[in-house]
């Protein structure tokens, strides 16, 4: 059971990621997910704006490379439960799970999500920092949950190292514009900016030895 529980997971996050490379609208993902049935069902993005993930607002979705190297931060989109979302952002503030939903949480304002959600409208894409005290998202993920989701759509902020800066440099110094963009498309993204393929350069011929 847990098997199965697992691959339909990755089936889910495999199929989220490419209909976001190809660039499909959020109407045409929920009809998607409709015509083929309860194995790629990510029951809640029906409830989020996904294109809101890779439109800009996260600097990290638009341009992968560049923020590796000169934030030093990693953006990636990932779907875990909504309880999970709370444990996370509990952890980053040092608390527990139920001071996570008694510090500047409101049951009121989750409770007028979900009734938005029900009515069809759709939230901007959450995120939060891992293992920090930073996000944004915790009254769309009850909302959620108070809906029954089993999935709801965040992004994930990672902080990195130089050292990890440096390795990932190394590692792929020598790829081309088109390999280095295949690469992030099968990661998730929609590919590479030219913006990413100059910092790549960039460091190599300034900062590497």
């Amino acid at each position: 059971m847990m098997m199965n529980i697992q691959l339909k997971k990755v089936k889910m996050k495999q199929l989220i990621k490419k209909l976001l490379n190809e660039g499909l609208k959020s109407r045409m993902i929920d009809e998607y997910f409709i015509k083929e049935g309860p194995d790629f069902n990510c029951d809640c993005c029906k409830y989020f704006d996904m294109e809101s993930a890779n439109n800009g607002r996260f600097g990290g979705m638009e341009h992968p490379v560049y923020f590796i190297i000169e934030k030093n931060e990693i953006n990636e989109l990932e779907f875990i439960s909504p309880k999970q979302y709370i444990e996370n952002i509990a952890k980053g503030f040092d608390m527990s799970y139920e001071d996570a939903l008694n510090s500047s949480y409101n049951e009121e304002l989750s409770n007028k999500y979900a009734e938005a959600m029900k009515k069809g409208d759709k939230f901007p894409v959450g995120f939060y920092v891992d293992g920090k005290n930073k996000q944004e998202g915790r009254h769309r993920a009850m909302a959620a949950m108070k809906l029954g989701c089993e999935y709801i759509p965040v992004v994930k902020i990672t902080k990195i190292s130089g050292d990890y800066v440096e390795g990932f440099v190394r590692k792929y110094k020598d790829f081309t514009y088109e390999q280095l963009g295949q690469l992030f498309k099968e990661k998730g993204y929609n590919g590479i900016s030219d913006l990413d393929y100059r910092t790549i350069k960039n460091y190599i011929e300034y900062r590497l030895d």
